[in-house]
């Protein structure tokens, strides 16, 4: 006599999915719902003008979007070129903004995590670059994952293609 299991998916465990990358020795998480692909690094063209924040602009199925430096927008150190390795990846972003795109060293990992995890990020008293991008802090396989919210890493009053064209 054969007995039926009925798996019943429980929403209220569904949580959310990070994707999780490494940019030096530190780790970041954006929802999967922000990032429109992952791509290995592409021929890159700089502009004449970009500004400190760009790296160039991309030629993505013929679509012309900007690359920024992801250390300078998140206020970080940029490491050497040492960490330029095989791993190395482009994420393209689906923001309000426009799309845009940053490297990163490694992508790790789409993680499911779930909202009693997340914990809110410390304030530290000064307005930097990085304090209206982080999310939370959440860990995930063992690390500590600063998640980001990649529509507050170009400023409020420009497009990403306005700042990639030096407006």
């Amino acid at each position: 006599m054969s007995m039926k299991h009925d798996r019943v998916f429980d929403r209220s465990r569904a949580g959310t999915q990070l994707i999780t990358f490494r940019l030096g020795a530190e780790y970041y998480g954006i929802h999967v719902s922000k990032v429109r692909e992952i791509l290995r690094p592409i021929d890159l063209f700089p502009v004449p003008g970009m500004g400190e924040r760009v790296e160039g602009v991309i030629n993505l199925r013929g679509e012309i979007i900007p690359v920024f430096k992801i250390y300078v927008l998140l206020g970080l150190r940029s490491e050497t070129a040492a960490d330029s390795t095989r791993k190395r990846r482009m994420i393209i972003i689906d923001a309000v903004s426009g799309s845009f795109g940053f490297f990163v060293d490694e992508v790790l990992e789409v993680a499911r995590i779930q909202a009693e995890e997340m914990q809110a990020a410390p304030a530290l008293g000064a307005d930097g670059p990085r304090e209206a991008v982080v999310t939370g802090i959440v860990k995930v396989s063992g690390r500590m994952v600063v998640c980001i919210d990649p529509e507050n890493i170009i400023p409020d009053d420009a497009t990403a293609k306005e700042i990639a064209i030096g407006g």
